[in-house]
């Protein structure tokens, strides 16, 4: 699938004058980095863990689509989640609490402003030794494996790998003005991009050490080198815009819900505040942001339904 350069403003455009430059500095990267991979495969000490694959989600205001998230990643094979309350008051406690019961679910109270990196970071520093994986997944997100049947599959073929970026597709409204209680993301949201955004979110291997756990990409550190994430391509990320383009996709990519409904984005961007940073908040009040997600989406993707029944009766929803 083709991937696009993305800023999340209208007519963003990567700089011609940069094109160059990250193809050869990608192509340095993916000279040296297999070799410390393959150094660190050989001599690194293995780590035992109580998880296999946990994931890392704050979120604000968000219940009413949390347990289908949950058992989403659930039934995909995600064992634990490790999640960062940010100043909800909605019923979050209500939903969570029957995961929190059976030990699938650790919750964090967060009560920070704009604190995501915060939050990742704490993260990683508390959890690190508990899970194999940690993969840090927002609310709007739905990794779509496209080959395996289980999430462990999937990482089990990188688990020499220090990094796995997972690219995201881009969904609209399809057509829906107002949030429809009850209903599911993955079946009610079809319309998306015809490409991958060149932008998406990663998992972290706990036998590697990381000197920097951001937002899209986290970076590994062995033998004084920086280890760069891999796309499912298995080639190194540093946004090479051509080089990496064959295959990326193929094995998994990440549903990203952007708006849900117009009344949902409506509130997500302009009321309810963002948990990155305070320059987010204003970019996403840009003129034209909406129109320009909206009317890229030219297609439809539905590969994700083919676990709906599975999740309809894992939430007792009712089969049509």
């Amino acid at each position: 699938m083709r991937i696009r350069y993305y800023q999340g403003v209208p007519d963003s455009r990567e700089p011609h004058s940069k094109i160059l430059a990250h193809n050869i500095f990608a192509l340095a990267i993916l000279c040296l980095q297999w070799i410390f991979i393959v150094l660190h495969t050989l001599f690194a000490k293995r780590r035992t863990y109580r998880h296999e694959v946990a994931l890392c989600l704050i979120f604000r205001n968000e219940a009413r689509f949390m347990r289908e998230w949950i058992e989403y990643y659930l039934i995909i094979g995600v064992d634990h989640f490790y999640l960062y309350n940010n100043f909800s008051d909605d019923n979050y406690l209500e939903v969570l609490q029957p995961y929190i019961d059976n030990g699938t679910v650790t919750l964090i109270d967060w009560p920070h402003e704009c604190a995501q990196i915060d939050a990742y970071n704490d993260c990683y520093r508390r959890f690190r030794n508990e899970a194999h994986w940690i993969g840090y997944i927002d609310a709007d997100e739905f990794i779509n494996l496209r080959r395996d049947n289980n999430i462990k599959t999937l990482l089990h073929s990188f688990r020499h790998c220090p990094s796995l970026v997972l690219h995201w597709r881009d969904f609209g409204t399809s057509g829906h003005t107002e949030y429809m209680p009850g209903e599911l993301v993955t079946e009610r949201y079809t319309a998306a991009w015809p490409w991958l955004c060149h932008l998406g979110k990663s998992f972290i291997n706990n036998d590697y050490d990381f000197c920097r756990i951001w937002v899209h990409e986290h970076w590994a550190r062995y033998l004084g080198m920086r280890l760069y994430p891999v796309a499912d391509n298995k080639l190194p990320v540093p946004y090479a815009p051509t080089l990496w383009r064959r295959g990326i996709g193929q094995r998994a990519y990440i549903n990203h819900y952007f708006s849900k409904s117009y009344d949902w984005y409506m509130y997500k961007d302009f009321n309810r505040g963002d948990v990155y940073s305070h320059d987010n908040i204003e970019l996403k009040k840009k003129k034209g942001r909406f129109e320009m997600h909206e009317l890229n989406c030219s297609t439809r993707d539905y590969s994700i339904q083919r676990w709906l029944v599975l999740l309809k009766l894992r939430m007792g929803k009712k089969l049509d």
